[in-house]
């Protein structure tokens, strides 16, 4: 095989060309996998045989000149969340250690009919609630930066996947920032669309009421490609084509309160500031917006969040606590304590944001924007020491907002640390306003080039 392609777009094209395979780009991928991943732990389970079986029906139809999906012979993987026939879904628990579904989820149907060939399911928070503990079932994924580091929340292992190279793709489920969270500690872009854009179906649930399908991939493009796919729509070049270089006029809202928050690091301040001068120069103008509280979105998430998460692990907590982890069941000790009529005062003030937020992209209103850019974590990731001295520490309030209202958000890198670890910014727009959203990170991202020279990329590296 040829140097392997770094982009999920590149991979596409070599492979339309015939000039690599689908069974060596999944043979390349395992490979990598056996080679690393002990030291990262970002799969719980790799489905090799089933991943070259299907990569060779995909190198058959296209050697017979079959009409082929979007995504026809892409190594990606799937959160161990998302339901897989017969295959396990652990949901990163003991207790669900053993379990196979007998169907799979919408999205991992969706991506399968699309020609994407998964390769198993990565790490996550147990149940994508629990937090990281020494004595865990399954060891927690680690950064693809530095093992040292954490990679970020629930959707940590699809993170880790990606950023080492083992697929192009990965899904993910955000609740409370569990996609832009892990993109953002990991260098990488992360997609949460508007809110039931892309079916649940077959997701395990944490919060029903706030529980998104999304989807981390290492650039720009790449993610609009898999969205397209996982939209069901008919091409992707077109979106690609129609992404410019300049914002010539975009109005892009930003709450300096947000960013002057005391959570917020120095480096992360002083690189947002960089980084909304770079936007300028872009086109874009920058206009003061006025969002709720950080601390006030924090407690309302955490209300709702913790009050249906309880609900859904009841039974488990009640009755089988022997078989969850200590981060999970030091979670649920705090999550009984929420009374529904906190949650119920919590559902309120969250309408309230929406209708905040529909009023401000409104076309009528003079004082709108088109998009609003923030932080996309407060800091860079921390040290797993650190996580686990420390997992109920509030992390990813940047986050909560989007989570709470339903707007598409999207994280990407916006420089690195002193420590060397990445930086991030979001972007959220209106309900399913995700391509205005591509259109500026995608001007942001080639502008800053913030891979360029680097010799340390994960993804990068043999």
């Amino acid at each position: 095989m040829i140097a392997p392609p770094v982009t999920l777009e590149d991979a596409l094209s070599l492979l339309e060309q015939g000039r690599v395979s689908a069974t060596e780009l999944v043979e390349y991928s395992l490979n990598r996998i056996h080679q690393k991943d002990i030291h990262f732990h970002s799969f719980i389970t790799v489905t090799k045989d089933e991943a070259l079986e299907y990569a060779d029906l995909i190198d058959q139809q296209r050697r017979n000149g079959e009409n082929l999906g979007m995504l026809a012979g892409i190594p990606i993987a799937h959160k161990d969340v998302f339901f897989t026939k017969d295959i396990r879904t652990t949901a990163g628990s003991k207790a669900f250690s053993e379990f196979k579904p007998d169907v799979d989820a919408i999205a991992v149907q969706i991506l399968q009919e699309s020609g994407a060939i998964s390769l198993g399911k990565t790490n996550c928070h147990e149940f994508s609630f629990g937090s990281p503990s020494p004595e865990d079932f399954f060891p927690a994924a680690r950064n693809p930066w530095n093992p040292e580091y954490m990679p970020g929340s629930s959707s940590s292992g699809s993170a880790t996947a990606v950023g080492l190279g083992y697929c192009f793709a990965a899904t993910g489920s955000d609740t409370g920032g569990s996609i832009r969270h892990p993109a953002a500690a990991s260098g990488l872009v992360g997609m949460k669309p508007t809110r039931n854009l892309i079916s649940s179906q077959g997701l395990i649930p944490l919060a029903p009421s706030l529980d998104t399908v999304g989807v981390l991939t290492r650039n720009v493009r790449d993610n609009l490609i898999v969205l397209c796919a996982m939209t069901g729509a008919n091409a992707y070049q077109p979106f690609l084509d129609g992404l410019q270089p300049q914002l010539m006029n975009l109005k892009i809202g930003v709450d300096i309160d947000h960013w002057q928050d005391t959570s917020v690091s120095i480096e992360v301040r002083t690189t947002f500031i960089e980084a909304l001068e770079v936007l300028k120069t872009l086109g874009a103008l920058i206009t003061p917006i006025h969002l709720p509280e950080l601390q006030n979105i924090t407690e309302v998430a955490s209300n709702i969040i913790n009050f249906e998460a309880y609900q859904q692990l009841d039974l488990f907590y009640t009755h089988q606590r022997e078989l969850m982890g200590a981060g999970l069941i030091q979670k649920l000790n705090s999550a009984c304590k929420v009374v529904k009529e906190d949650y119920a005062q919590a559902q309120r003030q969250s309408e309230a944001f929406t209708q905040d937020l529909i009023h401000l992209f409104d076309s009528s209103n003079l004082e709108r924007v088109d998009v609003i850019v923030s932080i996309g974590r407060e800091a860079p990731a921390e040290t797993m020491a650190s996580l686990l001295t420390n997992p109920l520490g509030a992390r990813s309030s940047c986050n909560r907002l989007y989570s709470l209202t339903g707007h598409p958000a999207l994280t990407i890198p916006m420089g690195f640390a002193s420590n060397g670890m990445p930086l991030a910014i979001q972007f959220a727009g209106h309900f399913h306003d995700e391509y205005l959203l591509y259109q500026v990170a995608h001007a942001f991202e080639a502008k800053i080039q913030c891979f360029k020279d680097r010799t340390d990329v994960p993804w990068m590296s043999v």
